[in-house]
């Protein structure tokens, strides 16, 4: 894992951070859960259960586009250590789904998940 997965994960004012308990899934239960959402077209429940806009996923990352009040994107860290978080999102015109954390910026779209913190680029995960 590359050192941008972790700072996905950076707080931020408004953001909801919350890394995976002692309680895991099963390996089988954590790799379907994803498709298992995805088919249902609601974002996890600890996303808020909102209506689903956008799914993607990467080799690190199940990524959630959501949408209740606004957009939310939901990026969840693959393994059995891996957190979450939820911030707002909005789209922008060629260029995919923008969040912003802080000083941390993640553009999502059907070719890859780039993790910037601020003009530098962290991370880039190819989306399959």
């Amino acid at each position: 894992m590359g050192a941008g997965a972790s700072l996905l994960f950076a707080p931020a004012v408004g953001a909801v951070v919350e890394t995976n308990s002692a309680r895991q899934p099963s390996p089988e239960t954590h790799r379907q859960m994803p498709l298992e959402l995805a088919q249902q077209q609601y974002c996890p429940d600890r996303a808020g259960g909102m209506p689903m806009v956008d799914f993607f996923e990467t080799d690190n990352f199940w990524i959630y586009i959501c949408e209740g009040d606004g957009l939310y994107y939901h990026g969840v860290e693959k393994g059995p250590n891996g957190g979450y978080i939820t911030i707002p999102a909005y789209v922008e015109e060629g260029t995919g789904y923008v969040a912003e954390n802080g000083i941390y910026t993640y553009i999502v779209n059907g070719a890859s998940l780039s993790i910037y913190e601020g003009n530098t680029l962290l991370q880039e995960d190819w989306v399959y």
